[in-house]
């Protein structure tokens, strides 16, 4: 049994199943992925858009959040196509 809070194993010796660190990571990775993007949207707003017009600047953050919706959708594609196939690796 593992002393620290964030082993592997539970109180009785439990682990969780494979399919519960493959989603973890995508859940982290999805958060963070949203988040990096809209601190990257505030700063470029704040800073780099001002030679911009209003157009442009929407156009790169709707470019900018479809790209993110590919690489994230990607992620869980795989995923989907993992457990339709028996979860096998």
């Amino acid at each position: 049994m593992s002393n620290d809070a964030y082993g592997s194993e539970d109180w009785n010796g439990w682990r969780p199943a494979p399919i519960v660190s493959r989603l973890r990571w995508r859940v982290v990775a999805t958060l963070g992925a949203f988040a990096a993007w809209i601190c990257l949207m505030l700063l470029y707003l704040a800073f780099w858009a001002r030679g911009f017009s209003l157009f442009q600047s929407l156009v790169v953050v709707v470019v900018s959040l479809l790209a993110l919706l590919a690489v994230v959708a990607g992620t869980w594609i795989s995923f989907g196509m993992r457990l339709a196939d028996g979860g096998r690796d």
